[in-house]
């Protein structure tokens, strides 16, 4: 698909037919006409449409989906701002930085005149009190990976922060893109009424409704727009009327069937890169079967991903098997040949593992309500293998209660899912809730991994640590902690003016340039 804006017409029957005719027509007030869609003005509110709620207001206890595009994004801010043009950083609530030559300190300087939404000032001790926070196992911020190598952290002045670390770190200022900084006097609140230093101010969340902030005039870089609403509409079809009639200006992270729908409905779309994001299987490896690698690369062999990619994203996503994308110089090139769907081959690795058609494998695949494309990978694995004579079994989950299941309690078998790569630099990936060694949703850490990743993002020499990030590809290949489906762009439908937003790599996005 074209990286530009896609603005094709079609008319009211076209676009019912689309939709699936009377019950899309239900959605549609009488009368109206495509031509007749009613848009916010400038300086009015953005709607947004959104498939699922969050858990929790938190920044750093948070890394799902919905949350880093919706509260994460325009309340809270980070030192830097990962620019998706140049996968540089920008400053944010940073200034500036200077990293020593061994790479051991880093000093920053803070923007002058920064306040909280509450008025009160931003501080270097805001800085070091986060950092902190997000390091302390009591907390169990699943960003923690992301400092594992700040070994001090110290308010030199009131503006100026400097971070001490136990070895270089090359990729320091990705890391430090996804901690946000809270305010301690917040905490005890956070979760229903958190404060930060964003464009937008907290106004208000109805769990399974919607989400409300507001403008915060004080910003130095003041929003447009006076508020955003984002409405929990987890029906795509819903959301896409929604689009056509007007109670949405935006529609976010939308499945390959709805981009098709929006195209020929002649909504904007706008996209990333197309290599953003990965689908994948994520696998409880504590538990058994699944502590068995055989098992584990017999699901890899049982899933179709060339076909996946044509026949639910349309042929906007790109099958692999390898998280890493081949736009990274660190992209192992013998990945694209490995795990071709076959299903004798899974079958052969489940019966050395014990398991036939007489002795099945028993197994749950979770997946999140109002996520379709999931849905679809859980259901095609499920037919699969169930072809083979297993017991394979798919539940929907509300995401609040999959989150629970699957990130802070695990309590699963496997869950489709997705993650960003982290292109800016291998070790977001690496340090991600996916595959950090010490904490991650696969709870997989097997001996010497942790060094590797350790090592591999201290190294500062280019070829060296291109060799270390395909060690840990293969590593990852081999032992098959979870099982990558495909690369993927992040899609959001937009009213007219809405292609300002800025869509980060990170998962962090800018709102402050839409102007309806």
């Amino acid at each position: 698909m074209s990286d530009h804006i896609a603005k094709l017409n079609i008319n009211r029957a076209q676009f019912l037919r689309l939709l699936g005719g009377s019950a899309a027509a239900a959605m549609l007030p009488a009368g109206l006409g495509l031509a007749t869609t009613a848009f916010a003005q400038e300086g009015g509110e953005l709607v947004v449409g959104i498939s699922s709620d969050i858990n929790t207001l938190d920044p750093q206890m948070s890394p799902s989906d919905v949350f880093r595009h919706t509260i994460r994004s325009t309340v809270f801010e980070a030192l830097v701002f990962i620019n998706p043009d140049t996968l540089k950083a920008d400053p944010l609530l940073a200034d500036s930085w200077d990293i020593a030559a061994d790479g051991l300190t880093a000093t920053f300087k803070l923007k002058s005149g920064v306040t909280w939404h509450d008025g009160s000032p931003f501080g270097a001790s805001d800085v070091v009190y986060s950092f902190k926070r997000v390091q302390d196992k009591e907390v169990g911020s699943p960003f923690s990976p992301q400092l594992a190598a700040v070994s001090g952290v110290e308010a030199v002045d009131d503006a100026t922060v400097k971070l001490t670390l136990a070895n270089p770190v090359p990729g320091l200022l990705s890391n430090l893109a996804v901690i946000q900084i809270v305010k301690e006097a917040n905490i005890p609140s956070i979760n229903t009424a958190p404060i930060g230093t964003g464009p937008f101010k907290f106004a208000n969340w109805a769990p399974g409704d919607r989400i409300r902030v507001e403008r915060y005039a004080d910003h130095r870089n003041a929003a447009k727009v006076s508020a955003i609403e984002w409405r929990i509409v987890p029906d795509s079809q819903a959301r896409l009327a929604g689009m056509q009639d007007g109670t949405l200006q935006m529609v976010a992270l939308v499945d390959g069937k709805d981009v098709i729908q929006a195209q020929g409905a002649g909504v904007n779309v706008i996209q990333t890169k197309p290599y953003i994001l990965y689908e994948n299987f994520n696998i409880n490896t504590k538990r058994a079967p699944f502590d068995d690698k055989r098992v584990r690369q017999a699901l890899a062999y049982a899933f179709d991903r060339g076909s996946y990619a044509k026949s639910v994203w349309f042929g906007f996503a790109r099958p692999t098997i390898n998280p890493v994308p081949q736009e990274m110089a660190t992209y192992l090139p013998e990945s694209a040949d490995m795990y071709p769907f076959d299903l004798d081959k899974a079958s052969a690795l489940l019966a050395e593992a014990g398991f036939t058609k007489d002795k099945p494998l028993t197994m749950e695949i979770l997946t999140i309500q109002g996520f379709d494309t999931l849905k679809s990978m859980a259901l095609i694995l499920q037919d699969n293998l169930n072809r083979l004579g297993h017991k394979v079994s798919v539940r929907e989950l509300e995401a609040t209660v999959w989150l629970d299941r699957v990130l802070h309690k695990p309590d699963y078998d496997i869950t489709s899912d997705n993650f960003n790569t982290g292109p800016e630099d291998p070790a977001s990936m690496f340090n991600s809730p996916n595959l950090a060694p010490g904490a991650n949703v696969n709870q997989w850490n097997p001996e010497g991994y942790a060094d590797l990743v350790a090592k591999a993002g201290s190294e500062l020499d280019s070829a060296k640590q291109i060799a270390l990030y395909q060690e840990l590809q293969k590593l990852v290949l081999e032992e098959m902690p979870q099982i990558t489906v495909n690369h993927l762009p992040l899609f959001f439908l937009g009213a007219e003016g809405t292609d300002t937003l800025v869509i980060g790599p990170s998962g962090i996005d800018d709102y402050t340039k839409i102007a309806l």
